[in-house]
């Protein structure tokens, strides 16, 4: 990730003079994949902006000539080494004064503190905590002067337990994790993993993504952290397991119209031909889930809303989380389920498309999998039910 943080934040918005009154008010920002809750004087503006194996979660309020910024870096795969120290550093590399600055604590986590006078003219009091698999910057900046208002904006940050419980979370077979790897290459890094056994002394024999079994190891848990499973904050993790069948709950209101659906028709993806987009042109909901090596999974979306919608199913080997339709450059093998019609003829969407079923399989080696359940077009809303299968 590049050495953005500090300046990347406020560059990103930029400070703008609007005049509103404050009303303080917590926000809980679960829903999101970012395990904290913050208090903001006003209803924060939010943009959620990936950056390879990272997503940056940016909220941001000004109140009079105040801004308020939080940003929460969250891991889903290598995640950039860096103390809050050094990340405070690289953000104010290029202020025209620093002053105040020395590490802290927040809560129970490593935290860096300080304050700048930009180059622009801002001053802005900073926070930087490293809890668990998420980096967070909290920020207050002003034209004039620092503001008074900064401790209480800080220490409105409370970050949840499970962010950061890297060497004290019990882990299970088949649980997802990140490991710290020393990779010979890339140097030491978090690299996402899954648990094949726990050992009799405690430590996890895993296995890492995209990495030959011949590199399968037993790691201590001091080097083991929990993984964000929620890609990107639309990407929901289902755990399914060899031999039984997982069902979820959802509704299309969950997701979101994709606007460009070409990624779909290409011949490196090949999930179906461009005349069939008429049954993808509704909401998407994202999950992901790992496929065993020598495993066959059924994946079934079955529409039951009342009336029924017109609800389909998608699916690809080979899930990078770096790369979420519309975003796909290729994939291994991608199979869509929806109701056929002959080419010539129209749809008719005041049919349900029923049952939709597709197949995927893993040989030599476990695979990530992702499914999208699409609404035909016009169709945002309507609950269902996915089956996951796995033999």
């Amino acid at each position: 990730m590049k050495k953005q943080y500090l300046l990347f934040c406020l560059a990103c918005w930029g400070i703008s003079q609007a005049s509103q009154a404050q009303n303080w008010q917590e926000y809980d920002l679960s829903a999101d994949g970012v395990g904290a809750k913050i208090s903001f004087p006003a209803q924060p503006q939010k943009a959620v902006v990936p950056n390879g194996n990272t997503t940056n979660y940016n909220y941001k309020v000004t109140v009079g000539t105040e801004t308020y910024i939080l940003v929460a870096s969250v891991s889903t795969g290598v995640f950039e080494e860096g103390t809050p120290q050094k990340r405070f550093e690289a953000s104010t590399k290029t202020a025209k004064k620093v002053q105040n600055q020395g590490a802290t604590k927040h809560q129970t986590f490593d935290a860096y503190k300080g304050q700048a006078e930009l180059a622009n003219g801002n001053f802005a009091d900073a926070r930087y905590i490293l809890a668990g698999n998420t980096f967070f910057q909290v920020l207050v900046t002003q034209p004039s002067k620092y503001s008074a208002n900064s401790e209480k904006f800080f220490n409105s940050l409370k970050i949840s337990p499970p962010v950061a419980t890297a060497g004290k979370t019990t882990f299970a077979k088949d649980d997802r994790i990140e490991v710290k790897y020393n990779d010979p290459i890339r140097g030491e890094k978090w690299l996402p993993a899954i648990v094949l056994r726990v050992e009799a002394n405690g430590n996890y024999f895993v296995n890492y993504d995209d990495y030959a079994e011949s590199y399968n190891e037993a790691v201590s848990p001091d080097k083991v952290r929990p993984m964000n499973m929620n890609i990107e904050g639309r990407v929901t993790y289902i755990k399914a397991k060899k031999g039984e069948t997982v069902t979820v709950k959802g509704n299309l209101s969950q997701g979101n119209i994709l606007e460009d659906l070409e990624w779909a028709e290409n011949s490196s993806t090949a999930c179906w031909v461009g005349i069939r987009n008429v049954e993808f042109e509704g909401n998407h909901v994202f999950y992901w889930f790992d496929l065993p090596k020598k495993s066959i999974v059924n994946i079934t979306v079955v529409p039951t809303g009342k009336p029924q919608g017109r609800i389909n199913v998608y699916g690809f080997v080979s899930f990078d989380f770096t790369f979420i339709p519309p975003n796909l450059p290729r994939c291994i093998s991608c199979e869509a389920g929806f109701q056929q019609w002959v080419s010539n003829n129209l749809p008719d969407f005041t049919k349900t498309s029923g049952p939709q079923t597709i197949s995927l399989n893993a040989v030599n080696n476990r695979m990530r999998v992702f499914v999208g359940v699409a609404g035909a077009k016009g169709f945002v809303s309507g609950d269902y039910e996915l089956k996951i299968e796995m033999k």
